[in-house]
Parts: structure tokens; C-alpha cells; sequence
């Protein structure tokens, strides 16, 4: 299985397809296996890149403190291994702080950026008013695992998901115990969570910027990509009518579509400055 040795830690990934580089950064718990369903449709036209971050799947799982900066180092520890200098970066809810981390601290390497019902953490932050979620959020060490896993997906999903594709809930439960989260790798990333806070530097992000949710989702409420698109600079929004917080695995080929079509919006417009400048 392919490694690369980073930050201090091995990290499983994964290369599909061809094109420019498109590095994917999944969430809280959840390996890379969390964009399966994603992956066909990105592999198209992107050299698509997937990683597990520590603490999950088959990546290396130390018991120490987690950071956001120490996960925006991991994703910029990859993309150097893979001789990679520039990259469009989507991150999903956990991997959408990363992502707002690694942009804040690698402005000249993100050619689009793309956040997926995530925050920017800090009292700003609007939370989950779920009453379940909120004991999970107040007493991480009081759950396991698979425990939080129920909690979350219970308001990560629309009810017509789960009722329709309660299979592809059971898969990805499935492939994800093949490498199970330990509950020592839950707590550090949920402390790395918890001392997320982009709010103030938000406004320095300048690279082209779409912001993405679904307007049922639970665990993170939809006002916070509004917030996000307010604070960053020409952000586009777009909210999902009909999906949850796991709107990629809801609707991929509309998510793979809209981000692809913000990409290449995105190359026209350099290739008409570059031809008649802006």
C-alpha cells in the first residue's frame, strides 16, 4: 500500500486518473474511503489525490496533541512527496478547516479552493443544535467510536437517503471498520476541531474561492458557509437544496459536477487575463 513519510508520520494515499492535481481532504473520523463515491467523476479530468490524515484508516495514529497547522503541514507533506507544487484543494467539514489552514499557510500552492460544510471555528462558529451532538461535542472521551458514528450520521444525511440508500450508509460503515478509527485518534482530532479558528484571517485568502453546503445539514448548520462566504474575498456559495452534511456522498456527481465547473470557470477567466489583462 502506498505510503509517504511526512510531518513525522506515514500517510496512506491514494492517485487516480490525470490532469491538474486535485487533492482531496476528508473529515472528522473518517478515512479516505469517504470519497468513493467521488472519485469517478473527479478522476476524469483531475490527477486526483486522496490521504488518510492521522489518526485514521492506514495512516499512523500517534496519541498526541492534534492542530490544524500540523494537518495543513500533513496535506503539504503529501503533495511534496508527490513532486506536486500547485494543486486544486477541496476539503470536506474537518478537511475544510485543513484546507482553510493549508491555504492560509500555502497561499501560492492552491490554484481553487473548495470548502464543503465545514467552519471557521472560534465563537463565530454556529453548532450543531442536535441535542445528542452537543453531548458528543461537550464529552469527546465519554463515546466510542462507533457510537459518535451514529450520533453524527443520524443528522448527516437527508431522511430520503437514508431511506432510499441505506446501503451505501452500510458500506461505508463496512469499509471503514477494515481500518477502524481508535478512540484515542477521535480525541485528538476532535481537539484539533476544537481549537480550530480561521475567523480573523479569512479575509487573506485569495485564491478563487467556493463554498459549499446542504441546506439540511445538522452537524454543521448551513450559516456557517454563509460566514465563510462573506469573510473570504469573492467567495461563491452554493447550497444544496434536498442534501445533508454528507451531500458528496448524497449527490456526487452534482458535487463533482459544481466543483469541476467552478474550475474551469476559474481557468477561463486566467486565460482571458493572460490574453487581455485584468
Amino acid at each position: 500500500m502506498p505510503h509517504l513519510w511526512t510531518n513525522g508520520v506515514n500517510l496512506y494515499y491514494e492517485e487516480h486518473g490525470s490532469g491538474e492535481p486535485l487533492v482531496l481532504i476528508m473529515g472528522f473520523t473518517v478515512s479516505s474511503i469517504g470519497w468513493r463515491w467521488d472519485l469517478p467523476a473527479f478522476a476524469q479530468e483531475f490527477r486526483t489525490i486522496v490521504f488518510d490524515n492521522r489518526g485514521v484508516g492506514q495512516s499512523d495514529k500517534p496519541d498526541e496533541p492534534y492542530s490544524m497547522a500540523m494537518f495543513a503541514d500533513d496535506t503539504a507533506g503529501v503533495l511534496d512527496g508527490l513532486g506536486i507544487d500547485q494543486a486544486h484543494v477541496f476539503g470536506i467539514s474537518m478537511g475544510g478547516m485543513i484546507a482553510q489552514e493549508f491555504t492560509l499557510r500555502n497561499p501560492q500552492r492552491v490554484k481553487t479552493l473548495t470548502l464543503g460544510c465545514t467552519h471557521c471555528g472560534g465563537p463565530n462558529a454556529a453548532l450543531s443544535q442536535d441535542p445528542d451532538v452537543l453531548r458528543l461535542l461537550n464529552d469527546i472521551d465519554a463515546v466510542d467510536v462507533q457510537q459518535a458514528a451514529v450520533v453524527m450520521t443520524k443528522v448527516a444525511v437527508t431522511q430520503w437517503f437514508m431511506q432510499k440508500h441505506i446501503d451505501v450508509l452500510l458500506q461505508l460503515n463496512q469499509l471503514s471498520m477494515e481500518h477502524p478509527t481508535p478512540k484515542h485518534g477521535m480525541v485528538r482530532q476532535m481537539q484539533a476541531v476544537q481549537g480550530h479558528d480561521t475567523y480573523e484571517r479569512l479575509p487573506q485568502i485569495a485564491a478563487p474561492t467556493l463554498v459549499i453546503t446542504g441546506k439540511e445539514d445538522g452537524l454543521v448548520p448551513p450559516q456557517n458557509s454563509v460566514t465563510l462566504a462573506q469573510r473570504i474575498p469573492n467567495a461563491d456559495l452554493v447550497i444544496l437544496s434536498n442534501a445533508s452534511h454528507l451531500f458528496n456522498i448524497e449527490l456526487p456527481e452534482t458535487t463533482a459536477e459544481i466543483v469541476k465547473g467552478f474550475v474551469r470557470r476559474r481557468r477561463e477567466w486566467v486565460q482571458e487575463c493572460v490574453s487581455t489583462p485584468c
